[in-house]
């Protein structure tokens, strides 16, 4: 119950109370409280400190929900998503749309629950007895947002903008898609066309809403104007319906261009949902065939709407279905969703068959690389099946002067694990050699001639052509069933030793007058602990030789072959 004090304190809130039919302006209706002032000191002097302290509470949560909107708009998840699988990269169109899609729309969920924050309008309303007279009563609540003229503004004047405008960007994503994959240009002129058609329709929703002014809300006894309300969305759902159509026949439009350009549409035999899965372009008729089914549903209750209206003078008959309005409009927006989440499922999955390994060959590319030098193999043969071949490991095999079209000192390795063609030609192979499929190891030197390589375990005077790999930075290790290739510090040369040129630490090639190149010295020292390189060569089902680095001075092309293989380098 209000003291005298506090009714006297309320008299200066009058000004806010457009009573008796009195002539007020745009703006002193959206600040307005009511047209009674009578009926708001009655609410006040029925509430108890109880009601007060809950209203005050009821506030504070109002303010909470508005800002937690956003995390309860439909798509709010769905977006969140999007710009993880895109790594927050926003300079993509797509993702463009998207986030001005969310932005937009969560502002206008914003501004429609600060709405609530105004649940009370205090008007008349009127009664008739059974003489025919009028008499008023007091209304406190407003609980449609027609019935305060500044939630009107506040949650339909501008809120729809947002709502709209948020709609409109989204509407654009089909647009991009065909403009993207359209072979025809000149075909889409009719999806810009109909996309415009699609978006001139809500900017009509928008401007509509300003048809209805708040000044039209309450009639000059200060009660609510329901029959102005009822017609003005008589009109406001043709122009959803229009809305409808105008979506069915944008995303038909987008359909019909692609498929002309795509011919694999018509041709795909696959069902429903393999399909749905790999054709964006399916995805998008999708959006169409649902709008399409609910058509006829919105359609007939709109047309019994207006057909009780003039026939019988009904317009208070509730035939909104504007959940199903929902449903028809969210259906092409999960389907963005829904379309960029398998785009980037199927890129995903053909990044991952493209590098993996076939069944029968798979292909390495070595870089070894010293200053601007780089040695790049193009090609390891690495036939490998699930038979259990071994590398022989036996002391027989001859050396053959190898001419230097040929002889290939470097990382090429034969996985010959169920290799059915083997090759007749021996191949030097890091001072080692692969001979009709056996890998053969020198366990003790051996002196061939003028040329000697030797790998050191322990401080060896040698004076004439050496490879010397000594265990300090420059660590080697080739171990059983992995394909690393560890570059070191150190560096290994090939060294042609031409005319009265001496070289030391390289790989010494002694030329003759027919230009011929024989290695007379191959030592190879087989599992020496200590050694700077050491070749683990184990039987098992499965042998895989990692070789050492061999850095060339030259960047060029060493030529050799295994059957019809180049290397290159």
């Amino acid at each position: 119950m209000l003291s005298e004090a506090e009714l006297i304190k309320l008299q200066s809130e009058r000004q806010y109370f457009i009573e008796n039919g009195a002539e007020a302006s745009l703006f002193q209706w959206l600040r307005s409280k009511g047209t009674n002032f009578t009926c708001y000191v009655e609410y006040l002097n029925s509430l108890n400190r109880e009601q007060e302290i809950n209203n005050k509470i009821d506030i504070v949560r109002t303010i909470i929900y508005a800002l937690h909107k956003p995390f309860q708009f439909t798509f709010f998840y769905w977006t969140l998503l999007i710009f993880i699988l895109h790594k927050f990269n926003f300079k993509k169109p797509v993702m463009k749309i998207i986030l001005a899609h969310l932005i937009l729309r969560t502002i206008g969920d914003m501004i429609n629950k600060f709405g609530d924050l105004f649940n009370h309008y205090y008007s008349n309303v009127p009664t008739t007895d059974e003489q025919g007279n009028v008499s008023y009563s007091c209304r406190y609540d407003s609980p449609s947002t027609e019935m305060h003229p500044f939630k009107w503004f506040l949650t339909r004047q501008i809120g729809c903008i947002f709502w709209c405008l948020g709609e409109i960007v989204a509407d654009w994503y089909p647009l991009f898609r065909t403009r993207a994959v359209a072979k025809d240009q000149s075909s889409i002129k009719i999806v810009y066309v109909t996309c415009g058609i699609f978006n001139f329709s809500k900017i009509l929703l928008i401007l509509y809403h300003y048809a209805l002014s708040p000044k039209e809300l309450y009639d000059e006894h200060g009660v609510y104007n329901k029959a102005k309300v009822d017609i003005f969305y008589f009109t406001y759902w043709i122009i959803q319906l229009i809305i409808i159509y105008a979506s069915v026949i944008y995303d038909y439009s987008v359909y019909y261009v692609i498929k002309k350009s795509f011919s694999r549409l018509s041709l795909l035999e696959h069902g429903f949902l393999k399909r749905f899965k790999s054709v964006s372009e399916f995805r998008i008729l999708i959006s169409a065939v649902v709008c399409v089914i609910f058509l006829p549903i919105v359609s007939v209750t709109i047309i019994i709407k207006f057909y009780y209206y003039y026939r019988y003078g009904y317009h208070d008959l509730e035939f909104s279905f504007d959940e199903i309005r929902l449903s028809i409009n969210n259906v092409q927006y999960f389907m963005i969703f829904i379309d960029q989440i398998l785009l980037i499922h199927s890129s995903s999955n053909s990044t991952t068959t493209s590098s993996g390994p076939s069944n029968n060959n798979s292909y390495t590319t070595i870089n070894v690389s010293r200053g601007i030098s780089k040695l790049n193999f193009s090609k390891i043969i690495n036939n490998s099946t699930n038979s259990s071949q071994y590398y022989s490991r036996k002391n027989s095999s001859s050396i053959s002067p190898i001419s230097p079209s040929t002889a290939v000192n470097s990382s090429i390795i034969y996985k010959n694990n169920g290799y059915s063609t083997i090759p007749n030609t021996s191949t030097i192979i890091n001072n080692s050699i692969i001979k009709n499929g056996s890998f053969n190891e020198r366990k003790r030197s051996e002196d061939i001639r003028n040329n000697s390589i030797s790998e050191r375990k322990r401080n060896e005077d040698i004076r004439n052509n050496t490879i010397s790999r000594e265990n300090h930075t420059n660590n080697n290790y080739v171990n059983n069933n992995t394909n690393n290739i560890n570059s070191n510090n150190n560096d290994n040369y090939y060294n042609y030793n031409e005319a009265n040129n001496n070289s030391n630490n390289g790989y010494n090639y002694n030329n003759s007058s027919n230009d011929q190149r024989n290695i007379n010295n191959n030592d190879y020292n087989n599992n020496i602990v200590g050694t700077a390189t050491s070749y683990n060569s184990n039987a098992s089902n499965n042998s895989n030789i990692n070789v050492s680095n061999i850095r060339s001075p030259n960047f060029g092309m060493l030529n050799s072959y295994y059957e019809n293989d180049k290397f290159k380098f």
